[in-house]
């Protein structure tokens, strides 16, 4: 895979603060996506020998509605099967390492995953357009759930918030840990910098007691791990 193909693109955050995810391209979706219709196809075979026994005992008029209910269910149940059980992948996306994440690239729940595959049979029409067209290369599935699909890599030790300043929900809380866990091996030091000032100035209008005594300004990455009790 080269590296044109692993793109790093800026998802929008907790007051715009921008966290960097490997997004995949259409290449590398597109070979996740014709491994997983051959896997499908062949259940689909499956599925017409198993429709043929069932017409010794019924009537042959059942054949064409147990085919298309056995498709549609095949398909979504597959995608959706999979992603749900293996926390966003299908057996294409393992073989080509891709994930399902979430905007803030953290493990999306069963309602996303869902809602993603839902519309799949319009993505087979539309969806190769609307990800040319989306620097993040979202299909329409992909922008109703609120999903990215990114290159897996090892999974980070995502440190535990001890503490949570009042109103910040899953979304704040997940960009968060993200930026801990990713802080020390961001290649822009300035920018991860900058990253922590904004989430030191959220903390200032949401908590600012919890920033008493710590030095903001020399160690602002420390600070937020301080204030937040940050542990891991």
């Amino acid at each position: 895979m080269g590296l044109a193909e692993i793109r790093r693109e800026s998802i929008l955050g907790l007051d715009n603060i921008r966290l960097d995810l490997p997004v995949a391209g259409i290449g590398s979706r597109s070979l996740a996506a014709f491994l997983d219709y051959l896997v499908v196809i062949a259940l689909a075979f499956l599925w017409v020998f198993v429709v043929a026994l069932l017409m010794i005992p019924l009537s042959p008029a059942w054949a064409p509605a147990l085919m298309i209910i056995g498709w549609f269910l095949l398909e979504w149940g597959y995608f959706a099967g999979m992603e749900i059980a293996t926390g966003g992948r299908t057996l294409g996306k393992m073989a080509v390492k891709l994930r399902v994440v979430t905007a803030e690239g953290g493990s999306p729940g069963p309602g996303p995953l869902l809602t993603r595959n839902l519309v799949r049979s319009l993505d087979l029409v539309f969806g190769l357009l609307l990800m040319v067209l989306d620097p993040l290369s979202r299909r329409l599935g992909d922008r109703l759930a609120g999903t990215v699909v990114v290159h897996d890599r090892p999974p980070e030790p995502v440190p535990v918030l001890g503490r949570v300043p009042p109103g910040w929900g899953p979304r704040e809380l997940a960009l968060v840990e993200a930026f801990l866990a990713r802080a020390g091996t961001l290649d822009d030091v300035a920018a991860s910098w900058e990253m922590a000032d904004r989430i030191l100035d959220r903390i200032r209008r949401d908590a600012p007691e919890l920033l008493e005594g710590l030095d903001t300004r020399n160690d602002p990455i420390g600070s937020i791990r301080r204030a937040l009790q940050a542990e891991g």
